[in-house]
């Protein structure tokens, strides 16, 4: 199996995890998984043009992720019908069950996460919570370690980094306080 760091440098995108999850609940051919995720919450968490879903398809194919049959529709042409290999189907269990490592990966990959676990694996929905929790009070320490203590005006250097760091630290705050709510509604 490969480690995360592989992984990361070859799937780049949010869109090919969908990808990934959407065929780990059945075969499908792409302009059903377009529809999937345009229709749906998906669609509310990612962006996804058409062009770029077949470029998608392809590359996923070519990591040897998905494979395609070809099937035939009379009078029309034939379509492609993809389906998880099991490598693709490891390397997305691998990927789904890790909590995000910045909270501005939030946003994207965790919801992307928390659709297909709920989806999936239903008894793992807490687990992952407290994994994002726990790696967000993480981030969170590592944040506040880099604060400075002494008070800062406007005009000096560090200022503006200061700011940028309070903003940070503000906003993994809130991130914890959604995320607690959302395991306490679980």
């Amino acid at each position: 199996m490969l480690n995360q760091r592989n992984v990361k440098m070859q799937i780049s995108e949010p869109a090919e995890y969908v990808i990934l999850g959407l065929l780990n609940t059945r075969s499908m051919h792409g302009y059903e998984m377009f529809q999937l995720i345009e229709g749906g919450t998906l669609g509310q968490i990612i962006h996804l043009e058409m062009s770029q879903m077949y470029a998608f398809l392809k590359k996923l194919e070519r990591l040897h992720y998905i494979e395609a049959e070809i099937e035939s529709q009379g009078a029309r042409p034939p379509r492609k019908i993809f389906q998880l290999t099991t490598m693709g189907h490891d390397i997305f269990l691998q990927w789904v069950n890790q909590p995000v490592e910045k909270p501005r990966d939030i946003r994207i990959l965790f919801l992307i996460k928390l659709y297909f676990v709920q989806r999936l694996q239903p008894a793992q929905l807490t687990t992952l919570i407290q994994q994002q929790i726990k790696a967000c009070q993480n981030f969170l320490q590592h944040l506040k370690s880099k604060q400075q203590t002494t008070t800062l005006q406007p005009a000096d250097a560090a200022f503006l980094d200061q700011v940028v760091l309070s903003s940070r630290i503000y906003q993994t705050q809130a991130l914890l306080e959604w995320l607690n709510e959302l395991k306490n509604s679980v």
